[in-house]
């Protein structure tokens, strides 16, 4: 999805730029990113940290060339390399519940992490199938709220992520409208989402995906809120890397958005 595409270049932003990043102190350790979608194929990126100082050096390790490994369990799965620092291997199933160890070596040291894939959301629903808006200009009407609800006794972590499907059609004329055909919600622990219908800038069917996440990406997404100079121990759940690993899993449901 985009929005972890976005997360992804902020990574690699956030750990190159950070203020232990730029002194004599530097620690030569990659930027990691594996997010484990149930039912996707699996991929992992390596890349190193961006250098904003002459007075550091990176490792000269191939990054195409590095050994990269995942173990479910019950066994252990050479990654293959794709180029540009990017694995993967086909043969690696993700299913919910199961956890998954991820191993390479980078600059002499050894980096391992571990995730597990969350359930799919249960009973995700929407109050309507159809929402209907006042095209033309916009003026602080329509008040229609979508309210979306799912179980969440335990006060796991969520996420909604909204996606026009026929972005050619605006609702308001004289609302700027950027080129992208999606919003995202922050992070939330409830089991209930109201959304704006205001939010809605174009007509036409949307799909709402809702992704079961796990704590350290719930993190993520408040910490790329900050600038990167705010940011002085960026959260990494790896041992001589920083990144992210992470299991997601998700539920989709469709809307159309029609004119009044």
């Amino acid at each position: 999805m985009k929005r972890f595409q976005i997360i992804a270049i902020i990574l690699s932003i956030i750990f190159g730029c950070s203020k232990e990043n730029i002194n004599r102190d530097f620690e030569d350790i990659p930027v990691v990113e594996g997010y484990l979608y149930a039912g996707k194929p699996l991929e992992i990126k390596v890349s190193r940290q961006v250098f904003y100082s002459n007075n550091v050096a990176s490792s000269s390790d191939n990054l195409d060339s590095l050994f990269v490994s995942i173990f479910d369990g019950n066994m252990y799965y050479d990654l293959i390399p794709m180029g540009d620092g990017t694995f993967t291997n086909s043969n690696i199933k993700l299913s919910e519940l199961e956890t998954f160890e991820l191993q390479l070596d980078y600059n002499n040291l050894p980096i391992s992490t571990q995730t597990t894939i969350p359930k799919k959301p249960s009973n995700f629903v929407s109050s309507v199938s159809e929402v209907y808006v006042s095209g033309g200009n916009f003026t602080g009407n329509d008040p229609q709220e979508l309210e979306l609800s799912w179980d969440n006794p335990d006060g796991l972590n969520y996420f909604l992520l909204i996606e026009n499907m026929d972005y050619s059609y605006k609702i308001y004329d004289n609302r700027e409208v950027s080129s992208n055909n999606q919003f995202d919600l922050m992070p939330t622990q409830s089991d209930y989402y109201s959304i704006d219908t205001r939010r809605f800038l174009y007509f036409g069917s949307h799909r709402i995906i809702l992704f079961h996440i796990n704590p350290d990406l719930a993190v993520l997404y408040q910490e790329t809120d900050q600038t990167s100079q705010n940011i002085s121990n960026p959260p990494t759940e790896f041992e001589n890397a920083f990144g992210i690993f992470t299991g997601i899993n998700s539920d989709t449901l469709f809307i159309n958005v029609k004119s009044n």
